[in-house]
């Protein structure tokens, strides 16, 4: 074999390793390996999970310290696959507390947690129980924890502080006959009665659109109203069958809204975001309902007389954490305990960070995992970064339910 070929073989050869590891990267699902990190001169443990799926592209990261204490951290970016990106940890200790702060190949900002020996927590949580803004300094991370009322909207008897809005964060107030939209640098209002309508029980949320059943002269429920908040729209969609006054809704799956008839024993859909209405259930074809990942078969007495509604918790076994209520992100559970709120990723269920304790607070919602709710006449948000006091509305203390909603696009 001549030189020619001898190099032809090899400059192919190497281009079909390249093919081949840019087709495995390419279509990888996930990894978990285990790999050691230093800080301080001390050596961690790191547990480096990546998964992709259809909703979330990111890695679980879990750091043992050499007395076994744990932080997880989640890091939302797909750092092209790679393995160990974590390069280092940020270490400050006071007291008997030890801070860390994992520092990643590309230099992305992750999160301070902190322990002591017992559990873990939250930089807000811990810098309530000792000051630890001589590390966020260091960081350069203070800045963010600033809760800025400064230059505030007001709207009647909304004020808003829109320093304090995210670009991507859209608020939606309920005002009994209107919907109050705002975004950083937007507002608007959408009229759906001509009286107060008191108690939003019907109110629906889905993604960016509301949803809610428009009562005529004969209290009945001919059309249903469809905000896209993002957007800043409406429209009203005419219901092919018209339904009772006495409605519930069953839940939520995959963007659309299921509801019952209770006079009418009638089941529905409605898709916001094509406009369809379909009735699905009634006394002649039966009735189905949405648990664990599939649909089955209902009584009609489990909707009439139990109200059956969808949960949106996925199935929880594995957890050994108490807890009071739950909610559910893409990437973990939220899960309320004596008033604390606590975070516990779904790829690392051993480690439960203890993120903020609040015992009066209302109507929580978690999006985007930031964790949103209201306490008195304030409606507060929490992330990484801390709470902030995002709207002053004196009706919160007043009413409560289903007055507000988040989307985070």
């Amino acid at each position: 074999m001549n030189i020619k070929k001898i190099i032809s073989f090899i400059v192919i050869a190497f281009i079909l390793v390249l093919i081949y590891q840019f087709v495995v990267i390419y279509f990888e699902k996930g990894h978990s390996i285990q790999y050691n990190i230093s800080g301080n001169n001390i050596e961690f443990k790191v547990l480096e999970k990546y998964q992709k799926t259809d909703l979330e592209d990111g890695y679980t990261i879990t750091i043992t310290s050499p007395d076994n204490r744990q932080y997880s951290y989640y890091m939302k970016n797909n750092f092209n696959k790679q393995k160990k990106i974590i390069s280092e940890v940020k270490i400050y200790n006071k007291d008997n507390y030890q801070c860390l702060y994992p520092v990643t190949i590309s230099n992305t900002e992750t999160e301070v947690l902190c322990s002591d020996g017992k559990n873990t927590y939250s930089s807000e949580y811990t810098n309530k129980k000792i000051n630890i803004e001589e590390f966020l300094n260091e960081l350069k991370l203070k800045d963010k924890y600033n809760d800025s009322k400064s230059d505030p909207v007001k709207d009647g008897q909304v004020i808003i502080y829109k320093n304090n809005l995210y670009d991507n964060e859209y608020l939606e107030i309920y005002r009994y006959k209107s919907l109050l939209t705002y975004n950083k640098d937007k507002k608007n209002s959408f009229t759906f009665s001509s009286k107060d309508i008191y108690t939003n029980e019907l109110g629906q949320y889905i993604n960016n659109y509301f949803l809610l059943p428009i009562e005529n002269t004969k209290k009945e429920v001919a059309e249903y109203y469809i905000v896209d908040v993002k957007k800043y729209d409406y429209k009203y969609i005419t219901l092919s069958q018209t339904l009772s006054n006495n409605l519930y809704n069953i839940g939520v799956v995959d963007g659309k809204l299921y509801g019952f008839d209770l006079k009418n024993k009638v089941e529905y859909e409605i898709n916001p975001k094509s406009g369809s209405f379909e009735v699905i259930g009634n006394v002649n074809k039966g009735f189905k309902f949405y648990e664990n990942g599939n649909w089955i078969e209902k009584s009609v007495t489990d909707f009439t007389k139990n109200k059956i509604k969808i949960s949106t918790i996925s199935k929880t076994d594995d957890l050994k954490f108490d807890y009071d209520k739950i909610y559910e992100s893409n990437i973990a559970y939220y899960l309320i305990d004596n008033g604390k709120v606590y975070r516990v990723y779904k790829n690392a269920k051993d480690v439960r960070t203890l993120l903020f304790e609040e015992d009066k607070h209302n109507n929580l919602i978690v999006n985007k995992d930031r964790i949103y709710y209201i306490k008195d006449n304030y409606l507060y948000r929490y992330d990484q970064y801390g709470t902030k006091v995002l709207v002053n509305n004196n009706e919160f203390k007043y009413n409560n339910t289903n007055i507000y909603y988040v989307y985070n696009d």
